[in-house]
């Protein structure tokens, strides 16, 4: 079947637009501090109906697949380092970004245990937030910070509202259930949160030291990454969890690997997150339209 924009759902349609524009207006690149905030309050949203289970947190399938993470990103950072360092770390963070919180989303579209990929979705964010800031620095030459800065600017951005929405949610329920009703806003914070982004990138590349040239590179370890992570995800988690799994190693929290590259490592490299963004949804598109046309 022929591939088109046309054909995919109106807020995967918004996720190319939002790129698109942000790459024709690189003067937007001055608002880009504010993804940092718009990464905080998706998460914190998103996070507010997953209440954490120890039970689903000890589940074999979940650290089966944490170890997973790490291999993909090992052998992936491997491989792509033998062609250029940049890609390299492009593909290591596809790699290791921990799971999205819309998996659980389109895992309740598919039919699927929700459970088990919320589970993930708070056991990944929370351990790739300790694990991310120690182990970049040692990877990439082009870091402008050292550990303990990332570390800080890491948790800040995840562990906060990853503890505040926990917190909220077992002390004031009623405030939680209101706040959920607002949840879609993160999904526009997401389109504004990749238009600034794209912008920054745009701004780079146009006006500092970036190369149009790079381009094809980055879109080709998003592609290998996104099938490898689908791929591999469906395959450990069979028989009975391979839609659960292929969603929480696949589905990425993307938003955090482009705030990473953009406030720590060279702008230009966030597009590879963002071509990520578009391959993960065009999959998921085709699979919901699956499962509606059954």
């Amino acid at each position: 079947m022929r591939f088109s924009i046309k054909r995919l759902p109106l807020r995967s349609q918004l996720l190319f637009v939002s790129i698109a524009v942000g790459m024709l207006l690189p003067g937007g690149h001055v608002y880009a501090f504010l993804i940092r905030y718009a990464v905080m309050a998706m998460l914190f949203l998103s996070l507010l109906d997953c209440r954490i289970s120890l039970k689903l947190l000890l589940h074999p399938h979940l650290w089966r697949l944490l170890g997973m993470m790490g291999g993909i990103a090992i052998a992936t950072f491997a491989l792509f380092r033998l062609v250029s360092a940049d890609l390299a770390l492009i593909a290591f963070l596809l790699a290791v970004t921990p799971t999205a919180t819309a998996a659980p989303v389109v895992t309740r579209f598919l039919q699927g245990q929700v459970d088990y990929v919320t589970a993930s979705v708070i056991l990944t964010n929370g351990l790739m937030a300790l694990a991310i800031p120690l182990v970049l620095p040692l990877l990439s030459d082009s870091s402008s910070a050292n550990m303990g800065q990332i570390l800080n600017a890491t948790l800040v951005v995840i562990a906060a509202p990853l503890v505040l929405s926990q917190v909220l949610i077992r002390t004031s329920p009623k405030l939680s259930q209101q706040l959920t009703a607002v949840k879609d806003l993160s999904f526009y914070l997401w389109l504004l949160a990749l238009l600034l982004a794209s912008s920054r990138t745009s701004h780079f590349i146009l006006y500092e030291s970036g190369n149009w040239n790079a381009l094809p590179g980055m879109a080709l370890v998003a592609l290998v990454l996104c099938a490898l992570n689908f791929g591999v995800g469906h395959w450990l988690g069979r028989p009975t969890m391979a839609q659960e799994t292929s969603q929480s190693l696949g589905q990425k929290n993307t938003m955090l690997a482009i705030w990473l590259c953009l406030t720590f490592l060279n702008p230009q490299m966030a597009l590879g997150p963002m071509f990520y963004v578009l391959f993960q949804n065009v999959y998921n598109s085709y699979l919901i339209a699956g499962v509606r046309k059954g």
